[in-house]
């Protein structure tokens, strides 16, 4: 169900071509917007990069161990530098 109205501004010639278009399909100059909208847009997903960058900390991040930190081995470790 449409919901929402918006208004294009387009040139002559993209007019021209959408009408003759939108006649030849017996279809409305908004439907072949909307159609060309969904097939351009509708696939890219606006989180797919940030999954992506998630997915890829997650891999190279070493597991976290299960064992307690022993502190005091860390900083003995450090002070022989």
């Amino acid at each position: 169900m449409l919901t929402q109205r918006t208004n294009i501004l387009f040139d002559e010639e993209t007019l021209r071509l959408l009408k003759s278009i939108a006649k030849e399909e017996k279809t409305s100059v908004g439907k072949l917007v909307r159609q060309a909208v969904k097939k351009e847009y509708a696939k890219k997903d606006p989180y797919a990069a940030r999954r992506k960058a998630l997915e890829e900390t997650l891999r190279i991040r070493p597991a976290v161990s299960k064992t307690p930190i022993d502190y005091k081995e860390l900083i003995n470790y450090g002070r022989k530098y």
